[in-house]
């Protein structure tokens, strides 16, 4: 399959670097669950959990424009673009940093971290949001080897940094949260002098861009933070409803199922430009190779999940300290779960595609809600695995949720007839 072999090549560098990337928590996973406590690694899992949820706030999403509009760079000013998403992202970081600093308090009982680290936390978000800025342009250019240079300079930072705060300094969880923040800040400022060289960004930005990124990411956020409540409200309920040291314990199946979100997000990345240059065809044939295609990443991502599920428990007797052990149970949830999430990734794409951004929204937050309420009950009842169980449920509904959105949105020949497909 000609849509195959495009692919792969540039999927394959994608996977490396990503699986390159996932190994970093699992290499800490020998050495950290046997040097912390579950309640540090809790409060790891917390720090991350806060800086994916401001995350969603700082830049309101406009650095998924960059990745669209470069695409429209010949009639466009797209370095000024670029600007102008920068700017975006600095007016809304001040207002964040404002709305933590005014609920500082009831975020310090909420999340279980000190105020300071809650600030920092803003920090990192809007480092991410210029490291994400970066990727984007990598990736809709068609560079995966620098995409991947600029998430491996990241995580080997995070890594080296992590390991000497915490192992030679003794600095426990704070040493890890410092670790990503450094590591966070060095991969932002490398990212914009990259995008300085390389003539993707000229100051200042525009009124006009702005507005358009504006339209663009605006109806994400709502996307986005239903995209959170199905992937970090658990550890949230856990810290709450059982204790900060379940949390950590929770962690450490995330941690193995995340390996799993990473080659989905790899093979996404390099899927979607494919997608959208196929899409712009209009041609029957060629859509039909897409479906075909997305039902083989279907396939595949079941099966991986299903696998690493059953694999899992029995190597963390290897990975983990005997305090972490009870997480075993917990991972196939986890990893079907994920299998569920990328399968989500590949049909998101046809909404991307036709602009329906606000609908989609509206299936993720939708989703977000009812794992809310889901989470609740079966953490409740079923303690570790039923907020597991919820996370699962929750990323099938998405899936299937954004499925339908996509064939409303962009009809495609999904009963692999394309004598029947009509734009």
């Amino acid at each position: 399959m000609s849509g195959a072999r495009t692919i792969l090549g540039p999927a394959l560098i994608y996977v490396v670097a990503n699986m390159l990337t996932a190994a970093i928590p699992l290499l800490l996973l020998p050495l950290f669950t046997r040097v912390l406590s579950p309640e540090d690694y809790g409060r790891i899992a917390m720090f991350g959990v806060v800086v994916q949820l401001l995350g969603a706030l700082a830049g309101l999403s406009v650095h998924g424009a960059i990745g669209v509009r470069f695409f429209d760079r010949e009639t466009i000013d797209f370095p000024r673009f670029v600007g102008s998403c920068l700017a975006v992202l600095a007016g809304s970081l001040l207002l964040v940093l404002a709305v933590v600093l005014i609920t500082l308090p009831l975020l310090e009982t909420f999340t279980k971290l000190p105020g300071p680290w809650l600030l920092v936390a803003v920090a990192v978000s809007g480092a991410n949001f210029v490291v994400q800025s970066q990727l984007a342009i990598f990736q809709s250019a068609g560079q995966p080897i620098r995409f991947g240079a600029l998430r491996l300079t990241q995580a080997t930072l995070d890594l080296g940094l992590s390991l000497v705060l915490v192992l030679s300094l003794g600095l426990a969880w704070q040493g890890r949260a410092a670790g990503v923040t450094l590591a966070a800040a060095a991969a932002a400022l490398l990212a914009l002098a990259m995008m300085r060289s390389g003539g993707w960004l000229r100051l200042p930005g525009t009124r006009d861009y702005a507005r358009q990124a504006l339209r663009f990411g605006l109806p994400l956020v709502p996307h986005a933070i239903g995209g959170l409540l199905i992937a970090s409200v658990d550890r949230f309920m856990i810290s709450n409803i059982l204790d900060v040291g379940s949390a950590g314990i929770y962690l450490v199946a995330i941690q193995i199922g995340l390996v799993l979100n990473l080659v989905t997000d790899a093979g996404n990345r390099a899927f979607a430009p494919w997608l959208m240059r196929s899409l712009k065809q209009n041609d029957p044939n060629q859509d039909l190779a897409v479906v075909r295609l997305t039902y083989l990443g279907f396939g595949v991502l079941l099966l991986l999940g299903v696998a690493m599920g059953l694999a899992a428990p029995a190597l963390l007797s290897v990975l983990v300290g005997e305090e972490f052990r009870s997480a075993g149970p917990v991972i196939i949830y986890v990893t079907i779960g994920q299998a569920f999430g990328g399968m989500y990734l590949l049909v998101t794409n046809y909404v991307f595609f036709a602009g329906k951004t606000g609908r989609l929204a509206a299936v993720s937050l939708t989703c977000g809600l009812l794992n809310v309420g889901l989470s609740y009950i079966l953490l409740t009842t079923r303690g570790l695995e039923g907020a597991a169980q919820a996370f699962m449920c929750a990323q099938l509904l998405q899936f299937l949720g954004t499925w339908w959105l996509a064939s409303r949105a962009h009809p495609m020949p999904w009963g692999l007839q394309p004598s029947a497909h009509a734009r």
